[in-house]
């Protein structure tokens, strides 16, 4: 871990974190810096984990919606945004895991998903074979 201003330190509170090998797409993360928060996507397990760096806590997220989970982001409100590939979707889950929202997308097998600076808007990228698309949203104010 590497602080603002440079210090580095070792995750001291990790008894919980897996000690699980992933290969190339088999798993993205996020960081929620406000929350302590690691976010990790397991795309073979349907599974978001959320380990809290500072209590050394951890949540396994699964849910109906979260089929093979790719991209992950921070979202609105230090909230986690995740891209669902199979059910072509965005899953909206709070810092503490609890689902927020799911939102389809117009796109097969979303794959990566940021959101601008200002938190005004979302872009979504998909890697269905022949037909990659990049897609942008306005973020509601009501979601912030």
């Amino acid at each position: 871990m590497i602080s603002v201003d440079g210090v580095e330190s070792d995750f001291v509170h990790f008894l919980t974190f897996p000690m699980k090998t992933y290969k190339l797409d088999e798993s993205k993360c996020t960081y929620v810096q406000s929350k302590n928060i690691l976010v990790l996507t397991d795309r073979f397990a349907h599974t978001v984990y959320l380990y809290d760096t500072v209590n050394g806590t951890s949540k396994a997220v699964t849910d109906r919606n979260i089929l093979k989970p790719r991209g992950a982001c921070v979202g609105p409100g230090d909230t986690v945004l995740v891209c669902s590939m199979i059910k072509n979707s965005i899953v909206h889950l709070n810092a503490n895991g609890s689902l927020l929202g799911y939102y389809p997308v117009d796109m097969k097998y979303p794959y990566t998903i940021c959101v601008s600076k200002d938190v005004t808007r979302l872009a979504v990228f998909g890697c269905a074979d022949r037909a990659k698309k990049l897609l942008l949203y306005e973020i509601s104010p009501a979601l912030c």
